[in-house]
């Protein structure tokens, strides 16, 4: 009896014997990119997330400010209003402005999304820093 081809072998001249293994390589690298696919996803909805929060922040301390505006006080007073909101929320931003008009208040902010990588690349930085304003007008009496 003569020994056929070994178990690994399609043909006895051994065309597929260099791709033993393929299959396991294969899989490893659609994990890698199912990986990254993952995280890119996590750290884009928490981007997402923290710019809506923001700016929800931002929208109601502009209505605050611009209901103190209404109700009679000054620029000081509208701006006090504006901060006593952001500071109410417990939210880390960074208020980078207020702008009291004589019919408009706009509040800016600037955030710091919470993200798995996108924080450890520095030339991803401004995808990581939210920049938010909200604007509301002094209703008329």
């Amino acid at each position: 009896m003569t020994p056929g081809p070994a178990l690994g072998d399609a043909y006895p001249d051994g065309r597929f014997r260099d791709e033993r293994g393929l299959v396991g390589k294969l899989l490893l690298v659609w994990l890698l990119v199912a990986a990254v696919i993952v995280v890119g996803a996590i750290d884009a909805s928490s981007i997402l997330l923290t710019r809506s929060r923001a700016a929800d922040l931002a929208r109601d301390a502009s209505m605050s400010a611009a209901e103190a505006l209404r109700q009679g006080g000054g620029e000081e007073q509208a701006k006090l209003a504006a901060l006593d909101t952001i500071a109410d929320a417990d939210e880390p931003v960074r208020l980078k402005r207020i702008g009291v008009g004589r019919r408009e208040v706009t509040v800016v902010l600037v955030v710091r999304a919470d993200t798995l990588v996108v924080e450890r690349i520095p030339f991803l930085d401004d995808l990581e820093r939210v920049t938010v304003s909200g604007s509301s007008s002094v209703p008329r009496d």
